[in-house]
């Protein structure tokens, strides 16, 4: 596999009592990040540079966090040895037997809420956060306290990093453009939820750009 874009990374400390957060996510020009449907794979979207780098990223990163939806999505999915690994999915309902639980057990977590506990696969291990809704502010802060995770990758879906940015916890953004046109009213771009209103649109300021061929690489970082 070749190299990717980012050879050396470097982040700032984390912020008190709770890890440093920087998602991951490739899109068309139009901001879709599926080629087909919700949940169906996406490895056709990025290329093998992007692909390359995706990796690069996932390197520098003490724990890794994704949605259901992701999972269901990629289930020949894997990480790194040694990383940590979350899943979150308020229902607690996954599939026990993909990749990212057999790979490392003992570093895979479920992370649920309290009503969705009891759907938590037997042999897998849950960390349970909020009554019925997930509350990522004790999640993060169990993260940096219980694990020592100082600098958390966040790679979708869409719903997982809304909620993320909704609540002011997303310090970067790595941006792959791919040079594909989805189109569609209801597919999922980088960040779905609710709208902020003016007041609380959120800045973010280019830290770097890179093009490969077609594609364009692009880290943000907020401000």
């Amino acid at each position: 596999m070749s190299d990717g874009v980012y050879p050396e990374l470097n982040f700032p400390e984390p912020p008190q009592g709770r890890p440093y957060v920087f998602i991951n996510m490739v899109s068309t020009i139009d901001g879709k990040i599926v080629t087909g449907n919700r949940d169906e794979p996406v490895q056709d979207l990025g290329s093998a540079m992007d692909h390359a780098t995706m990796r690069q990223i996932q390197a520098h990163a003490d724990g890794i966090l994704i949605g259901a939806g992701t999972l269901r999505s990629t289930p020949k999915l894997w990480y790194p040895e040694g990383k940590y690994r979350f899943v979150a999915s308020r229902s607690g309902a996954v599939d026990p037997f993909v990749r990212f639980f057999s790979d490392d057990p003992g570093r895979a977590f479920v992370v649920t809420s309290v009503a969705g506990a009891e759907r938590v696969p037997e042999d897998a291990q849950a960390i349970c956060v909020g009554e019925e809704e997930l509350d990522f502010e004790e999640l993060l802060g169990i993260m940096r306290s219980e694990m020592d995770i100082r600098y958390l990758l966040v790679e979708g879906g869409s719903h997982l990093n809304a909620e993320l940015f909704g609540l002011g916890f997303v310090d970067e953004i790595f941006l792959t453009f791919a040079p594909k046109i989805k189109l569609g009213e209801d597919v999922p771009t980088i960040a779905d939820g609710v709208a902020l209103d003016r007041a609380n649109v959120q800045d973010f300021e280019l830290v770097c750009v890179k093009q490969v061929a077609s594609e364009l690489f692009l880290r943000y970082r907020r401000v």
